[in-house]
């Protein structure tokens, strides 16, 4: 991907981040001479129409806004199968990254980067789009410390009804609302119960909720009770802890308004925070035990400023007594309801009777949830997954059939997705090393026997696929490669007799051409001397190939004799050695022709016959003493 241009405009440097939809890099446009970041689809997802829409409805949501604190969108398209959306490029870190370093973040600063959230969420709201997928990763934080609202991926205009997609729940568990959770509808609210929940991870660098399973985090979004932010970390002022539980509240009415609304209250908490006007909960704050208030009006008094600090404590001064028996009163009653009212619920716990899960596994979605539902239990669909079985139809139940339980307890159901067919990328005129890479790269195998043939490509690029380029196929399917061995080239032949030159020629699919002879007298008759084309040439296949032959040594020769004088003093005795050195065509041949002890002066005559350039060299004791041309 790494040096691919798009649209013939924007050219990828690096990786710079992504997720299991798509990928982001940065890039250049080399029109308008500026870094952009480009978010491609992964390559698996192209030819699923519904990603396609989603990813088509990111670019289009997000195009439509333009504000300081969404990222803006700067084009979108499609190039050579996939899909791409050319966007503001923020150099800096996400808000997930910012606490996974940091820990809880100063309160000013996470009610600074919370207010830019609602900033940006009332802008999208204001235009009818809903996020639904607000969460610390899809925050970003630039350099400077502007924040910027990204991924519209599974935004929808408030006209939609549901968030549910073939009875799968999307966006992120840890940040869901109860309503998410529910697959029930959703509005502007629900972005302000997720905002609330990135507000509680900002100052305690945890989420609410955790679990071993995104169905049991979205059970305890729709059940639990939120555990103060403030219990967590002792920092938290308890006015923030307020304004957090508000926009924490299950029911859609109890929260705020709107984006607008909670952004004016923190606006006002920062003022107060930054005047030290904020108490801790452990103080002695009147409000201090709004952790455990459920009225609504209270706490919207506390946020509003209704309940003024001095006048509270005059009051609680002049009504301390009558107050003590007032309050010693109400907890005893409280306490006799709710010891009264658990051992109500406690019976009628007991006195629900258990039904079994019934066998739904091969069911379609619709089925099983009627089936489930007449058992008396709550169906909840899981995420789907790949199997070998039909789209939507049960693979899989939690707890499973059979299993006894309370009616109306949740069981969950995880449909099918089917067969994981992914379509066979285009390999061929790649190297045989990248189109491994792109096959594996999409959960395909490369068969280990890869045939080669002739071909005019450059070695080992791949010619043939089978099963062929675009065919939709499961993960782990095996894709056999047939690459090119290179182009045809004429062999290695001379020196060779000639039949077995011809044999090689014939089997390189080659044929023999004209044969001729050359006087050559050291090498055997019919040895190749030459071919034309020379060896290692690229031809076509059945190119002729012509041979120069060597005609072999000459049978007459030119006589000599001579007689020598043996160097050296005549009363020593010596090793004398006489060689014919007869140089034929340029090659040498040497031949012994006297090789005996003699004294020093003595004659020795030698005769024979030689064919080229000829001459006598002399040693004694082997040591050259004289070279005599011939004749």
């Amino acid at each position: 991907m790494i040096g691919k241009v798009f649209a013939n405009r924007y050219r990828i440097e690096e990786r710079i981040g992504g997720g299991g939809m798509s990928l982001v890099y940065r890039a250049y446009d080399q029109q308008l001479d500026r870094a952009v970041a480009v978010k491609v689809l992964r390559g698996q997802f192209g030819s699923d129409e519904d990603f396609v829409r989603r990813f088509r409805r990111e670019a289009q949501n997000a195009a439509s806004l333009s504000h300081p604190n969404v990222v803006q969108i700067y084009d979108v398209g499609r190039d050579d199968e996939q899909y791409f959306i050319v966007m503001e490029l923020v150099e800096g870190q996400t808000l997930k990254e910012l606490i996974n370093a940091q820990g809880p973040l100063p309160i000013a600063e996470a009610s600074r980067i919370a207010m830019e959230i609602l900033a940006a969420l009332s802008h999208a709201h204001n235009n009818r789009i809903v996020h639904r997928d607000i969460k610390p990763h899809n925050i970003l934080i630039a350099r400077d410390g502007r924040v910027k609202v990204t991924d519209f991926g599974i935004a929808r205009a408030t006209t939609t009804d549901t968030v549910t997609h073939t009875g799968s729940i999307m966006g992120s568990a840890h940040y869901f609302s109860p309503e998410q959770a529910n697959g029930l509808p959703t509005d502007e609210k629900s972005d302000i119960y997720s905002t609330g929940i990135v507000l509680y991870e900002m100052v305690t660098a945890a989420v609410p909720f955790q679990g071993d399973s995104p169905i049991s985090v979205a059970l305890k979004h729709i059940r639990d009770r939120v555990v103060p932010p403030s219990s967590r970390n002792s920092e938290v002022p308890a006015e923030l802890d307020v304004i957090i539980l508000r926009a924490l509240e299950k029911e859609q009415e109890d929260r705020y308004p709107s984006a607008d609304a909670m952004r004016e209250v923190l606006e006002q908490f920062a003022i107060d925070h930054a005047a030290g006007r904020t108490h801790m909960s452990s103080g002695d704050f009147p409000t201090m035990d709004l952790r455990g208030m459920r009225g609504r009006k209270t706490r919207r008094q506390v946020e509003s400023g209704a309940v003024d600090e001095d006048d509270a404590d005059e009051e609680a001064e002049r009504k301390a007594g009558r107050r003590a028996w007032i309050w010693v009163g109400v907890i005893a009653l409280i306490i006799v309801g709710l010891v009264g009212g658990g051992v109500w619920g406690f019976v009628r716990y007991l006195s629900v009777p258990d039904v079994e899960v019934p066998n739904v596994v091969g069911y379609t979605g619709p089925q099983a949830t009627d089936l489930i539902s007449k058992a008396k239990l709550t169906p909840l669909l899981a995420d789907p997954e790949f199997s070998d079985e039909p789209p939507n139809t049960v693979i899989k139940t939690d707890p499973p059939a059979g299993y006894k339980m309370k009616q109306n307890r949740p069981v969950t159901l995880t449909l099918s997705k089917g067969p994981n067919l992914k379509e066979i990328p285009d390999v061929r005129n790649k190297s045989l090393e990248e189109a491994t890479l792109m096959l594996e790269g999409e959960g395909f195998k490369v068969a280990a026997d890869v045939a080669q043939r002739v071909n005019p490509a450059e070695k080992g690029t791949v010619l043939e696929m089978i099963p062929p380029q675009g065919t939709k196929a499961q993960t782990g399917t095996e894709v056999t490669l047939t690459v090119s061995a290179g182009p045809l080239r004429v062999p290695q032949v001379v020196g060779m007799p000639v039949a077995q030159a011809t044999k090689a020629l014939q089997g390189a699919n080659l044929v023999v051409g004209n044969t001729s002879y050359a006087p050559e007298t050291t090498k055997a008759r019919d040895t190749v001397l030459s071919s034309t084309p020379a060896p290692g040439t690229a031809v076509a296949a059945n190119s002729r190939v012509d041979l120069v032959l060597a005609s072999g040594p000459s049978t007459v020769g030119t006589p000599y004799t001579k007689e020598l004088n043996v160097p050296g003093e005549m009363t020593l005795t010596y090793d004398v050695k006489i060689e014919l050195i007869d140089v034929v065509n340029g090659v040498p041949n040497t031949t012994v022709v006297f090789n005996e002890k003699r004294m020093g002066g003595t004659k020795v005559t030698v005769s024979g016959q030689f064919f080229g350039q000829a001459s006598l060299r002399i040693l004694v004791n082997n040591e050259e003493k004289n070279r005599i041309s011939l004749p």
